[in-house]
């Protein structure tokens, strides 16, 4: 996951409201690769496999301001993308096994979810999302974080740091 906390003061309201994963302690946050393989049981090959993955990228910016929506989830769009595609695509690359989402789509399309569930009323959040964002926000990503879940509850267990610029 590339954490994105500059999002939080302005999604957390609404995320506690409308998405479960924030419930369940996961930060806001850009997926790069779930599922992947359990936290808890990858060893030091595999750990330094995702580390080497990562060191292959320099830490860098995004911007947010674009607002999208599947059909039960809103959604804040990262500019640029392709910055995170890379990243998925180099994660698949190394780990074959574990395509995005069990290969359910065919399209990476990077976001962090602000609201998802069915029967929501993304029409009715959207405008209000639209306000808060309407001047961009810069986040600095500098590593990755691996996330499981204990008790029905997200936990970092390692973070990957990527290349200094």
């Amino acid at each position: 996951m590339l954490l994105v906390p500059e999002l939080a003061p302005l999604i957390d309201d609404m995320r506690a409201r409308h998405d479960p994963a924030f419930r369940q302690g996961m930060p806001a946050h850009l997926t790069v690769l779930y599922p992947f393989m359990d936290p808890v049981t990858i060893g030091p090959t595999q750990r330094g496999k995702v580390a080497e993955v990562f060191r292959g990228f320099e830490a860098f910016e995004l911007s947010f301001s674009r607002i999208g929506r599947f059909p039960e989830a809103l959604w804040l769009a990262p500019d640029p993308a392709e910055a995170v595609t890379a990243m998925v695509e180099a994660m698949v690359a190394a780990f074959p096994a574990y395509p995005p989402y069990r290969g359910q789509f065919d399209t990476i399309i990077p976001h962090v979810t602000v609201a998802q569930g069915e029967g929501l009323e993304m029409g009715a959040l959207e405008p209000e999302l639209r306000r808060r964002f309407a001047t961009p926000v810069r986040v600095k990503v500098e590593a990755v974080a691996l996330f499981t879940t204990v008790r029905r509850r997200w936990r970092e267990v390692d973070r990957f740091l990527l290349a200094s610029p």
